[in-house]
């Protein structure tokens, strides 16, 4: 009987088993991507799965596992859906994980401003520093500093709700407070008022309004990332079937998908940006129109639709049928033409059915999407979704547009050369449907990853910054696989990306050679999961989520970083040695609540691994009486603000002057740094209003141990507010 049982056991499992690796393959994109959408100064991000950095640039996607650092006197912007996040001078931030229900972002020093417009149910933000977790259950407005050269995180909520955790109870943190946390990740801490704004929380504000006032977003969803730099580069019409219509103001002979470069991002591909400051919402959305002799972009239904990002909405022509006359050199050539009305969009990357159905509906008219689907998507054994040959059958409208289409070398596009300086001109007697492809049939290498700035210098982070490890309660994703350890299975079927299965097959093969190998590429976060937390089941195939140990810092190497600003007056507490080591009972002078107590969040080490091979985790540092404690600013401390103006990458047709020059200075701590934390010019159009900057009265000193227990005792369940426009 014991045998039958195990026999019956071992076939559940076995079931199981293949079931998973199965759905493996069938694991969707995320539906949204980062854009990096402002950038002053000197800012840089290094793509996960290369150890490279290189200089940013406007309208790049970015996702998980990518990295940003904004170096001296340096600003930066990114947007996901309806929420911004705006980066301060000599911020190392990575995207730990960007999927549709979880965006964990891992703050290793500097200042993060979050401003999130809606919160869907069930969509979690998570902020990972060194010292806390913090995880956002309001919509509202952020702040998070972390000291590059202290143990400690300042996190500031003018607007909202959010609770921190760490090795002890969670800290509720809500509107109008400041929490400054020391003790690594022992959850010692300062409440206090939040103070009143500085330069770089006036920046913000401005940015915030000019996105509030879009005209834009009347016609398109508020996830739309970018549409709110529509209004000042063209007009909206109502052309005929296809309803609203942005038309943007362009020279003569101007076609979408020229004006740009190819970058190859995965889980998407090719991806294509866009040199316009407003090329990313219509080059990612939507649909181009040809009509009246005129270039229009209709989005569709987006109004009431969560919209679905795509990496480029366009039909490829290329292969063996494409380019015989064309002057493309040895190694061929590969065009594109951007999407018409009602035309399908097939994917070069594995999707499920679902998932092909949402990217179509969500960016055009399609009055029969089961038809669609049916002709134009089809499973190869319940397990890979490839692409069908009936795409040869559509009737693009756009092709036989003069100047819609656009092809280069395939050099150019692996080089991530700029299209229009390599483009080759293409008769329309060129363009065949036997040319027709679902990809672009070119495959990438490690400039495509690094894209336009390949192979010139960058800033780079400080080796402590990237090494420091950091508090996480949602388990991470695996570390992506070394690009030079997949180029040769990218080869294989140029221009599609690796299903899931594939890489984590890969991903092992790597760690059985040689696990030195998967050292070589991009520090990314840990993957070690949180206490108290169920762990993203293992692929087939994957290697163990553990994280390296950390590389020691160096707190005591000067910077010129802006610390974290110290909470209102309260009274400092300080953790003994002996509750430094772990002491269970409290301490004369230390509140109960901030005795060491069981782990309830992971230290999430950050390693010079980027896939997660096995090693011991390091523990975070216990805290001493000797580390430093926020303090209460000193009477007729200047707030640390000058008026040195950055440089703009991507220049724009107005300016937004800042109003922190005119601000009298306000009760925040002294701000000792180097560089300029003054609200800049801005290349926007101005809003057509803007509201009062916003006043806040730093919080009376109070009893400390009475507000953290109001907090930590908090019934209060999370709310998910609908924050439309």
């Amino acid at each position: 009987m014991k045998i039958l049982r195990r026999f019956a056991f071992m076939h559940v499992l076995i079931a199981l088993f293949v079931t998973s690796a199965a759905l493996s393959a069938f694991a969707d994109p995320p539906s949204r991507a980062v854009r990096l959408q402002y950038i002053s100064g000197p800012v840089s991000i290094q793509p996960g799965g290369v150890n490279d950095w290189v200089e940013a640039v406007v309208n790049r996607p970015l996702t998980t596992a990518d990295r940003v650092w904004t170096d001296k006197a340096a600003k930066a912007e990114l947007h996901l859906g309806s929420a911004a996040l705006r980066l301060n001078a000599e911020t190392s931030m990575t995207l730990t994980n960007v999927s549709d229900d979880i965006v964990q972002i891992e703050l290793d020093q500097g200042t993060l401003n979050l401003h999130i417009r809606h919160l869907f149910g069930g969509e979690t933000y998570e902020i990972d520093t060194p010292n806390q977790a913090f995880t956002i259950l309001k919509s509202g407005d952020y702040r998070f500093d972390v000291d590059p050269n202290a143990d400690t995180t300042s996190v500031t909520v003018w607007h909202g709700e959010g609770e921190a955790t760490g090795q002890g109870p969670g800290v509720k943190v809500k509107s109008g407070q400041q929490v400054s946390f020391s003790g690594g990740n022992s959850l010692q801490h300062q409440v206090g008022g939040a103070p009143g704004p500085d330069g770089f929380d006036d920046w913000c504000r401005v940015r915030d309004d000019r996105e509030d006032h879009a005209k834009s977003y009347q016609y398109v969803s508020a996830d739309v990332v970018g549409a709110d730099e529509l209004d000042a580069y063209g007009t909206w019409r109502v052309v005929g079937a296809y309803g609203p219509v942005w038309v943007p103001a362009v020279a003569p002979g101007w076609a979408p998908y020229h004006y740009g470069h190819w970058v190859w991002v995965e889980p998407w591909g090719w991806t294509w940006v866009d040199d316009a400051p407003w090329g990313y919402a219509p080059c990612h959305y939507g649909r181009w129109v040809y009509s009246g002799g005129f270039w229009g972009w209709a989005p569709g239904p987006m109004v009431v639709a969560r919209p679905v990002y795509a990496p480029a909405l366009v039909a490829w022509v290329g292969g063996p049928h494409f380019g015989v006359g064309l002057s493309f050199g040895a190694g061929g050539g590969v065009g594109w033409f951007a999407l018409g009305w009602g035309e399908p969009y097939v994917p070069s990357y594995a999707v499920s059915r679902t998932y092909f159905q949402q990217v179509n509906v969500s960016n055009t008219h399609i009055t029969n999407i089961t038809n669609v689907t049916n002709n134009y998507y089809v499973s190869n054994n319940n397990t890979t979704v490839v692409n069908n040959n009936n795409i040869q059958n559509i009737h693009y409208a756009n092709q036989t547009v003069n100047g819609a289409v656009t092809a280069v070398p395939t050099s150019a596009m692996t080089s991530s050369q700029p299209v229009a300086k390599a483009a080759v001109a293409v008769p329309a007697s060129a363009v065949k449907p036997e040319a027709f492809a679902s990809a672009a049939p070119v495959a990438p290498a490690k400039t495509s990853v690094l894209g336009a700035n390949a192979g010139v210098h960058a800033a780079a982070p400080p080796a402590q910054a990237v090494s420091r490890p950091v508090v996480s309660q949602a388990a991470p994703p695996p570390k992506p696989v070394p690009f030079e350890a997949k180029q040769e299975a990218l080869a294989k079927n140029p221009g599609r990306p690796l299903d899931t299965q594939t890489e984590a097959q890969l991903r092992t093969n790597v760690m059985r050679q040689t696990p030195a190998a998967m050292n070589h590429a991009n520090p990314a976060p840990g993957n070690q999961p949180a206490a108290g937390t169920q762990p993203a089941q293992p692929v087939r195939g994957a290697m163990p989520n553990a994280a390296q140990p950390a590389k020691p810092g160096s707190p005591g190497t000067p910077s010129a970083a802006q610390p974290p600003r110290p909470a209102s007056p309260a009274t400092p507490t300080e953790m003994d040695s002996k509750a430094a080591a772990g002491a269970t009972q409290p301490q004369p002078g230390l509140p109960a609540h901030n005795v060491a107590r069981p782990p309830q969040a992971s230290v999430r080490p950050v390693s010079t691994n980027p896939s997660g091979s096995a090693s011991p985790a390091t523990p975070a540092t216990p805290a001493t009486a000797s580390r430093p404690v926020p303090r209460p600013p000193t009477a007729g401390t200047p707030n640390g603000n000058s008026n040195s103006p950055n440089v703009m990458s991507s220049p724009k047709p107005a300016s937004v002057p800042s109003n922190a020059a005119e601000r009298p200075a306000n009760p925040r701590p002294p701000q000792t740094t180097s560089s300029p934390n003054v609200a800049q010019s801005n290349p926007r159009p101005p809003a057509q209003s803007q509201p009062a900057p916003r006043q806040s009265t730093p919080r009376p000193p109070s009893q400390q141990h009475q507000n953290n227990n109001k907090q930590n005792h908090s019934d209060s369940k999370p709310e998910h507010k609908n924050e439309g426009r």
